[in-house]
């Protein structure tokens, strides 16, 4: 197929459409009523992360708001007494006000730059702050999660939110305090003029509020809707800049179809976003022009009391002044209002995410002899189903794993291995039956307590872009300063030539995302297998440990576990039937289910599941060496 065909069809692609909302938005003024008061309690919720950031900073911005909203009402009282003094020719009066309207332009100087001093410090602590919270709720919460599309876009939602929805709202909410202080001295100034004034600018404040709130919810609405399109985005994004994916869309030719996909998305984003931003600027014009008319024909008003002598030049000046700033206060005392009526829409998702229930908090590791016993473990009719799914993963297993004992897991793709292996870690608990642990149930444990007992090697082990000693260190988080004992480990994983060939040895850089030094795949597997060793557990798991290692690499690894066996009790899956001899036991799992069990001698001569497996491998070997 041709680029242009590509093109064509990524374009006729359309993007996936996001789930409905977990939540439904406040639309009309009913709704909007009744939601009044968890706009007041999100908004107190967000003043208190604001003080757990630091009390001092908001202490000091309230006090500055305050303040300059006093010095802004004093402000426009001093301005028309410098004119009235100037109309009675009483040079030295207009002198002292104008002076003292000095003082007080520099004290507003100064309070406006002392409050955008601490608005960016109170930004940057409160960032930090909520980020923290994000990640520590990230952690206490189970792997399962992880695998849940609906979790993963409440989590984008709150971490888009995170630094700049509760510092907003403290801003608005400050911005409402000052317009209330400077509108409270104005309509003392302007309670000269009549009650119809205050009406009249009360009335043209209101229009905006309404628009305001309106557009906060659309935009809510808006952003929330498209999460899953906004992650896929990002993914298209990553899946073209990574080194991880970038060299097979090179190989493949993917990169303009993937190009015209991520284009589809956000061209749909922009479409979204002009037609909300229009209908703001239709109403913006039409309130502004509200806010015009009003404004005039308060001016014909106090122009002809002027005029009539009921008031003088001073005082004209004074309620010009007074009722445009006025009416710009409360416009922005409302437009505050709306503001924080939509960051309360948006920090609902940052309240929902962080009120979920702490299902597996984070905990150091155990140090201690239990950790370090080989214990039994027990699968006692065990039957596990993914979420969503139609029929289970694994059903009605039972399985013994003795002290000192190695059991390898064989079977086809599929069969329920990988699943097997995250029940025996804790990462998802069984949908019936239990297992146990030295005869207590792992439903009943602390995770971090179990797991202190367990060292693993998964399939996609993680590639952390830490120091060679870092990397390993992390088996252990209570060893991980103990050089002797990451030495140990790497040389248990037959990774000590690896690490003497590399220019800072231990402390070496590795990974290229920091410019580090990059491994070979086999190389990063035994730098894995190190870090498992490092642990003090009793319990092994090894998930093809030796995928990318050559045949002699691999019986190397092998020999060390064979020394290791007595103080482990080791769980291993491989489709290398080669290596699977040195287990004292074999399990066959097919379809979910345990269908063999037994030595290699006995499963061979049973001539099942097992010895056909075992004999296509062997075939394709002897053809090979044929």
């Amino acid at each position: 197929m041709n680029r242009g065909a590509i093109g064509a069809t990524a374009t006729a692609v359309s993007p996936p459409v996001d789930p409905p909302p977990a939540k439904d938005v406040p639309f009309g003024w009913r709704e909007r009523w009744r939601a009044a008061p968890e706009v007041g309690v999100n908004a107190l919720r967000a003043l208190g992360l604001v003080a757990r950031a630091d009390r001092s900073l908001l202490v000091q911005l309230l006090a500055g708001q305050l303040l300059d909203a006093l010095l802004t009402v004093s402000i426009t009282a001093v301005g028309p007494k410098i004119i009235d003094a100037i109309v009675g020719h009483a040079p030295r009066a207009a002198l002292t006000w104008v002076v003292l309207e000095l003082l007080l332009v520099l004290a507003k100087t100064a309070a406006t730059q002392w409050n955008t001093f601490t608005g960016v410090m109170l930004r940057s602590r409160l960032g930090l702050h909520v980020n923290l919270l994000i990640l520590r709720k990230a952690a206490n919460v189970s792997y399962p999660h992880f695998e849940d599309p609906a979790f993963i876009n409440q989590l984008t939602q709150a971490r888009r939110e995170a630094t700049a929805r509760p510092v907003d709202l403290v801003n608005q909410l400050m911005v409402v305090l000052r317009s209330a202080v400077t509108l409270v001295g104005y309509a003392a100034l302007l309670s000269q003029l009549g009650p119809w004034a205050l009406v009249v600018l009360v009335l043209t404040g209101v229009p905006p509020f309404i628009a305001e709130t309106r557009h906060g919810r659309e935009l809510f609405a808006l952003q929330r809707a498209r999460t899953q399109r906004n992650r896929q985005g990002a993914y298209l994004e990553t899946t073209l800049t990574t080194e991880s994916t970038v060299k097979e869309v090179k190989l493949l030719g993917l990169s303009q179809w993937i190009i015209d996909r991520y284009r589809v998305v956000h061209e749909g984003f922009h479409l979204e976003e002009v037609a909300l931003h229009r209908r703001r600027a239709r109403w913006s014009v039409a309130l502004s022009l509200l806010s015009s008319v009003a404004f005039y024909l308060a001016y014909v008003s106090i122009v002809r009391d002027a005029l009539a002598g009921a008031i003088t030049l001073g005082a004209m000046t004074l309620y010009l002044m007074v009722f445009r700033q006025g009416q710009s206060s409360m416009q922005s005392a409302l437009s505050g209002l709306a503001r924080i009526y939509e960051d309360n829409l948006f920090m609902a998702n940052l309240f929902e995410f962080l009120g979920m229930p702490d299902d597996e908090p984070d905990a150091a590791p155990v140090d201690g002899a239990d950790a370090e016993r080989p214990p039994e473990v027990r699968f006692e009719h065990v039957s596990f189903r993914y979420p969503g799914a139609e029929r289970d993963a694994l059903t009605d297993v039972s399985l013994t794993l003795h002290p000192g004992e190695t059991v390898a897991l064989v079977g086809r793709n599929g069969a329920g291995k990988t699943t097997l292996v995250k029940l025996l870690t804790g990462l998802h608990r069984p949908t019936s039956g239990r297992i146990l642990l030295d005869g207590v149930d792992l439903a009943t444990m602390p995770a971090h307590a179990y797991r202190a007992r367990l060292a693993v090697v998964l399939q996609d082990f993680a590639r952390f872009q830490f120091s060679v000693a870092e990397n390993i260190g992390v088996g252990w988080l209570p060893a991980r300063e103990d050089r002797g004992s990451i030495e140990r480990s790497v040389r248990d994983a037959g990774a000590d030539g690896l690490v003497a060939r590399l220019p800072k040895g231990l402390d070496t850089p590795l990974g290229r995302a920091f410019g580090g030094d990059d491994l070979s795949v086999g190389q990063w597997q035994r730098v894995a297998l190190a870090r498992a060793f490092m642990r003090r557990s009793g319990l092994l798991v090894l998930d093809e440990p030796t995928a990318a290692l050559d045949a002699e690499a691999e019986h190397e690894v092998f020999e060390r576990l064979q020394a290791l066996k007595a103080t482990r009790t080791a769980v291993l899956i491989t489709h290398r039937f080669s290596t699977v001899r040195m287990a004292d036991r074999i399990v066959v799992v097919d379809g979910g289910r345990i269908t063999e069990e037994g030595p290699h001698a006995a499963l061979i001569a049973r001539g099942g599941t097992y010895a056909t497996l075992f004999n296509l491998q062997a075939e394709g070997y002897r053809e090979m060496g044929g």
